[in-house]
């Protein structure tokens, strides 16, 4: 019993005196001192990188909006004759980033009200939508190309000539421009864009536009 009693005394003293030794070993080995500084510099890494993975990519899509002035030259075709027509009117648009920021989609509305010469009215409205790209040239300038769809909504009558004409033409349509970003969410640009029928049957064969805008960006 005393032999025991002994032996058991030995494991407790060893084990007493070799622990400090392997906690020194551990913390010597696995232990690195980092300062308060860095400790908030880890955590705010860690904070930022969370918050990126949670934002979709629709955080990074922007909406455009804009009001411009518009001039259109049309190509009128009526009674066996062919009429050249030049209205102004007011444009609104609206437009989206397609997920870049050099691509977009936009939507156009021009109304160019009633224009009357003598006995000869005309009325024009049309809608526009279609995908564009955009890159810097340099400095704030800024160049555009897009394509998309009409719809022309036209109106073209004389008594005088026994000309009445109502049409809606459907047509293809191809633009280019120039913009200034004179602020990160403010442009000013000019834009040229031509039009071509896609139907036979219309008196609205061709146009030509050219129009000055502000657009804004959200």
């Amino acid at each position: 019993m005393q032999i025991l009693k002994s032996i058991q005394f030995v494991l407790i003293a060893v084990s007493f005196f070799s622990t400090p030794t392997l906690v020194q070993a551990a913390g010597s080995s696995d232990y690195e001192e980092v300062s308060y500084d860095d400790l908030l510099n880890e955590l705010s890494a860690k904070k930022n990188n969370l918050a990126k993975k949670q934002n979709s990519s629709l955080d990074d899509v922007r909406l455009h909006a804009g009001i411009g002035y518009a001039n259109s030259f049309s190509n009128i075709a009526a009674q066996k004759q062919n009429f050249n027509r030049h209205v102004s009117g007011i444009q609104l648009s609206l437009g989206m980033d397609l997920f870049s920021p050099n691509w977009y989609s936009e939507g156009i509305f021009r109304n160019y009200g009633l224009t009357s010469s003598g006995n000869e009215e005309l009325t024009l409205r049309e809608f526009d939508l279609k995908i564009g790209y955009t890159n810097k040239l340099e400095s704030i300038w800024n160049y555009t190309i897009s394509s998309g769809l009409s719809n022309r909504f036209m109106s073209f009558s004389d008594p005088t000539r026994n000309i009445d004409v109502d049409s809606t033409t459907p047509s293809l349509v191809v633009s280019t421009g120039f913009v200034a970003q004179v602020h990160r969410n403010l442009s000013l640009g000019a834009e040229v864009s031509a039009r071509t029928a896609m139907v036979n049957d219309t008196a609205d064969k061709n146009s030509f536009d050219f129009a000055f805008r502000l657009n804004t960006s959200l």
